[in-house]
């Protein structure tokens, strides 16, 4: 019985800990259009961070996405996070044909050291 309860208290240490070294910043992204032209439009991005940790590559990509799911336009940067609250912010211009078709907006932060 003590056995198992040892063991059990070891794989409970071990699931919390690897869950905080593998905790991944939580993310928050705003697209909004600045102007519209004919054939162009200027748009702004804003994305909020928060990470436990501090990381010095990180990968955002915000991936304007069509009615079928398909990836028609991003916008890719690296990022440097410190722990706690980060805050970054860009302009973009793209087709006005690609903003109209745009449906859905996805933003992934992929963070490797």
């Amino acid at each position: 019985m003590k056995r198992k309860f040892g063991l059990w208290l070891a794989l409970s240490v071990l699931f919390v800990f690897s869950s905080w070294v593998d905790a991944k910043p939580t993310v928050k992204c705003d697209v909004f259009k600045v102007s519209e032209h004919q054939l162009l439009v200027t748009f702004e991005w804003r994305v909020s961070i928060y990470s436990d940790k501090a990381w010095d590559g990180c990968d955002l990509r915000i991936s304007f996405q069509d009615s079928k799911g398909q990836e028609i336009y991003f916008v890719k940067e690296i990022l440097k996070l410190k722990v706690g609250q980060n805050e970054f912010s860009g302009t973009d211009i793209c087709n006005r044909d690609i903003w109209k078709r745009a449906v859905k907006r996805l933003t992934t932060l992929d963070c490797q050291f």
